[in-house]
């Protein structure tokens, strides 16, 4: 015969073993956010790079036509 606690206990590894795989989930979720975050800063970077440059360039050819 089982025990009384003995069908709480399983109810509550079940939960737990529920819960550890949202958060697996959850984890690679952040994980791939971060990947995306950290992409999408560098090409901010980049871009932001290449408009300095190419900013720089034209100053430079403007002022060479002035004078």
């Amino acid at each position: 015969m089982a025990a009384k606690w003995e069908q709480p206990l399983n109810d509550i590894k079940k939960t737990l073993d529920e819960i550890k795989s949202e958060v697996k989930e959850n984890r690679s979720a952040v994980q791939s956010l971060k990947q995306e975050m950290a992409t999408g800063k560098g090409s901010i970077k980049a871009v932001m790079w290449l408009g300095g440059l190419i900013g720089a360039i034209w100053t430079i050819i403007r002022i060479m036509d002035i004078g």
